[in-house]
């Protein structure tokens, strides 16, 4: 189960920050001792998890802000970045101009980014940030069924990446630098879907 979309109140400082800026695999919890131990190491890129082997990515249908359903199934064939964020999160905020940019040099080679936000606000408080932020891609409105079904997102921005056959790929908990990323999306751009 996700945690609720306002854990930054109540989260201690030094426990948000690493949450954001973890290095290794998967969503680990972390003790104060832990968390403060790793704000003393650098960190150069996040954690990126291959995942593997390679499984199915949960189909969802969701809201867009238009209203219109988002079906995920029926983007099989591109390669797709799910990028769980909320408008109130300053990281997020900091990765999405890279993910517009992302969307526009790739989205005509097959690359599909999706913003699932976690805001309680709906598209009453999504839509005028979208706009703000001149977003090009699907934005979805999650009431927390998504992120359930990939497994809790226990940081944002939280991205996933999915393969041309619906598989998940990659798993990143903070920021994705787009040094990081665009390789592996240009490696899975090239891949041929079965």
């Amino acid at each position: 189960m996700p945690l609720p979309r306002r854990w930054t109140g109540w989260l201690p400082p030094a426990v948000l920050i690493s949450s954001l800026l973890v290095v290794g695999a998967g969503c680990q919890s972390k003790s104060a001792d832990q968390a403060a131990a790793d704000l003393q190491q650098p960190v150069l890129l996040p954690g990126v998890r291959e995942i593997q082997p390679p499984r199915p990515a949960p189909d969802f249908e969701a809201p867009r802000l238009d209203g219109s359903a988002f079906r995920l199934s029926d983007y099989r064939g591109s390669v797709i970045v799910l990028n769980f964020w909320a408008t109130w999160c300053p990281p997020c905020r900091t990765e999405i101009p890279d993910l517009v940019a992302l969307q526009q040099e790739l989205g005509d080679q097959g690359l599909l980014v999706v913003g699932i936000s976690l805001d309680e606000g709906g598209a009453e408080v999504v839509a005028p940030f979208a706009r703000d932020f001149k977003i090009n891609y699907p934005i979805v409105l999650d009431n927390g069924t998504i992120a359930e079904a990939y497994g809790g997102i226990f940081a944002l921005p939280t991205t996933v990446i999915i393969d041309r056959e619906g598989r998940m790929r990659y798993e990143v908990l903070g920021i994705f630098p787009t040094q990081a990323m665009r390789p592996r999306l240009e490696a899975l751009l090239n891949e041929s879907a079965s």
